[in-house]
């Protein structure tokens, strides 16, 4: 969730810098090339050409990364926002992943969000985001024809954001509200009296779905209650969070008052029980939506916010902290800090004395326990720093009271939570909340080590990274910071995430706003990543004086062409086993998805019904070709077939897509 700005001492403490010479060396001729493949992109070649790739070069995953709201919708059926499990991600997104060989999509935390905020990383974990449901989904028979298509109909075409590029929560948000009480009104009716139905596929539908309510609402009542309670509360009084609301309920379970909880359940029953019944409809949706992924060979990760709603905090005041919130310490980026302002576990309430979890610690683990039981994938885990050794801060994350939660022993109001960090046992105890409950709620629901991406971006304090790296798990590399050679075979590579730059956007400010240093101490680590291991200092200094930045000052597109093209190569030649794309990355787009610490324009923007139109695949299949050129003599030579079919395929998108750049030797 921290995004860096871009550092053009990037690479001086790597050794690159020492490894640049600035005197231009004499550049060969490129031979020509031949192409026993025609000159046409085969889409069926590339795709099978781009598994095989995968395989040799050591069973690599490809994932995309794509947050719900992001997904297509068919023309006729934009109700807003999109939905990964809906019709139209089956029909245009999942065909295009099978394609050119994802094995992998990383969504967003798909929990219910608060009423004017689309951010999903403030969800509550254990409501699942109704936005996901598919609406016209509900209109059909098989689904017991629960949504009128008149209202469906009106939803779309009162949709201002039909044809944009950009979402429209606030619409969806509402439409939904009207979607889902006319599946509940017609649902009551319906499953009161089944047997007056007359299409016999719509009574058996809602016979079904009657019985999969009433076990939904025994099973999960319970739990549910509390939200729904607060979602009756947030109507009531118009607005939806609790510190604005009157002292009785805003302390309604501080501590639990029964009596009022029981007059506020029975005066609106019925909106519990649609509360609940919203919940399923979403779960269903989901279930439904992950087996036609899973049909194509493509597992769904979820993401596990470090943050806990209003909801939850509200629900379950004793296992936070009353004071404190969690945000990022102020660095040359941000002077100020970043201030999240969110609620903070309480150390004291984490473990019991006898080693049982608290109420902190039950809490975590249950959120823990039902991402990871709901994407058997894996699961992404936001900030892990922040389950580790959180910066915490009373008023703002530069006053006195901000500090580290488990390091600050000289600060009174933390010192009582201080764990020394030089003894032999520091990391295990830094690493406890990882080791004894986040990874314990991930194994009993069937993941392991190897299923968990921690993000790890951003100023990680070495104790931290220590705990983190004893209990083996692995992290995040994004190349617009890191060198992707210094990933392990644990971690995850990518060009960058929701919060960074989109990928075009830096190599352009790389190249122009930074300088020519800039872009030169970034080219040199792309050269040498995307060569083979075994290239001389002189071969690397040959390539690299091809595209720098002073020397070639006159070709400016070839120079970015051939930076994007080794950073994409990058990818694939990093020790990291799972690459995972961000989908306007994916799609060279200039649009940012998200720019943290600003509220405007943020987690709308949208995959377009043909958006595989905007696509040019020949960065991911050249890319691919280069990673085989760059492993061994032995490895080259047994696919040497694969490597020619690929450079031909990616010569022939280049050509379809309009691009005259071709930078290959």
């Amino acid at each position: 969730m921290l995004i860096r700005a871009i550092n053009t001492n990037l690479y001086k403490n790597n050794g690159y810098v020492n490894s640049l010479n600035f005197t231009a060396a004499k550049q060969k001729k490129s031979q020509p090339q031949t192409n026993p493949y025609g000159t046409t992109f085969d889409e069926e070649r590339a795709g099978e050409d781009i598994k095989k790739a995968l395989e040799v070069l050591g069973n690599k995953k490809l994932e995309l990364i794509i947050h719900n709201a992001s997904a297509p919708s068919e023309t006729g059926k934009d109700v807003g926002v999109g939905s990964l499990y809906s019709e139209s991600s089956k029909d245009i997104l999942i065909p295009f992943l099978e394609k050119y060989g994802f094995s992998g999509v990383q969504v967003d935390p798909e929990g219910m969000r608060p009423e004017h905020d689309a951010s999903p990383y403030v969800s509550n974990s254990f409501v699942y985001n109704p936005l996901i449901i598919d609406l016209e989904d509900l209109t059909r028979p098989e689904n017991g024809a629960i949504i009128d298509k008149n209202v469906f109909k009106s939803i779309v075409r009162l949709n201002p954001a039909k044809g944009s590029e950009h979402g429209d929560y606030e619409h969806a948000r509402d439409s939904f509200d009207l979607g889902i009480t006319n599946a509940w009104k017609n649902f009551k009716a319906k499953s009161a009296n089944i047997d007056s139905i007359s299409d016999p596929i719509e009574r058996e539908a809602i016979a079904r779905l009657s019985d999969e309510y009433e076990s939904y609402r025994e099973e999960n009542g319970e739990m549910l209650e509390p939200y729904a309670i607060y979602s009756i509360l947030s109507e009531k009084f118009n607005n939806d969070y609790y510190k604005n609301w009157p002292q009785d309920v805003q302390n309604l379970y501080n501590p639990e008052n029964t009596g009022l909880i029981a007059q506020i359940k029975s005066r609106h029953q019925d909106d519990v029980d649609k509360f609940i019944f919203t919940d399923l409809l979403a779960k269903n949706a989901r279930e439904k939506g992950i087996e036609a992924f899973e049909e194509a060979g493509i597992q769904t990760e979820g993401d596990n916010p470090v943050a806990f709603s209003n909801q939850e905090v509200w629900a379950h005041p004793g296992a936070f902290l009353k004071d404190y919130k969690m945000g990022c310490p102020p660095d040359n980026d941000n002077p100020d800090g970043q201030a999240w302002g969110f609620a903070v576990l309480n150390p004291a309430k984490l473990f019991n004395s006898d080693g049982t979890l608290g109420e902190a610690g039950q809490l975590l683990y249950d959120k823990c326990e039902k991402l990871a039981r709901d994407n058997q994938g894996g699961i992404r885990i936001d900030h892990i720093v922040g389950l580790i050794d959180p910066y915490v801060y009373k008023n703002s994350p530069v006053d006195n009271s901000a500090g580290r939660l488990f390091s600050s022993p000289h600060n009174p109001d933390l010192r009582q939570f201080a764990i020394p960090v030089n003894k032999p046992d520091s990391a295990k105890k830094f690493g406890a909340i990882l080791e004894n409950i986040v990874l314990p709620a991930c194994e009993e629901a069937g993941l392991t080590k190897d299923d968990i991406i921690c993000e790890n971006l951003g100023a990680i304090p070495d104790h931290a990274r220590a705990a983190f790296e004893r209990l083996g798990l692995g992290g995040m590399i994004v190349t617009q910071y890191h060198n992707g050679m210094s990933a392990r075979p644990s971690d995850t590579i990518m060009l960058g995430s929701h919060d960074t730059l989109p990928f075009v956007t830096y190599v352009n400010n790389l190249y122009g706003r930074h300088g020519q240093d800039a872009f030169n101490h970034a080219l040199w680590p792309a050269v040498e990543n995307s060569l083979p291991r075994n290239a001389t200092h002189d071969e690397k200094q040959e390539e690299f004086d091809k595209y720098r930045f002073d020397m070639n000052r006159h070709q400016p597109e070839i120079n970015k062409q051939a930076f994007k093209e080794k950073k994409f190569t990058e990818l694939f030649t990093s020790p990291a086993q799972r690459v995972q794309i961000f989908w306007t990355d994916l799609l060279g787009m200039e649009q940012r998805y998200n720019t943290p610490g600003t509220s405007s324009g943020n987690w709308s923007l949208r995959l377009s019904s043909d958006f595989e139109k905007q696509f040019d695949p020949s960065m991911l299949i050249q890319a691919l070709s280069d990673a085989l050129k760059a492993q061994d003599a032995k490895t080259v030579k047994e696919n040497q077939q694969l490597i020619d079919s690929l450079d031909a395929n990616a010569r022939a998108a280049r050509k379809e897509n309009g691009s005259t750049l071709n930078v290959r030797v």
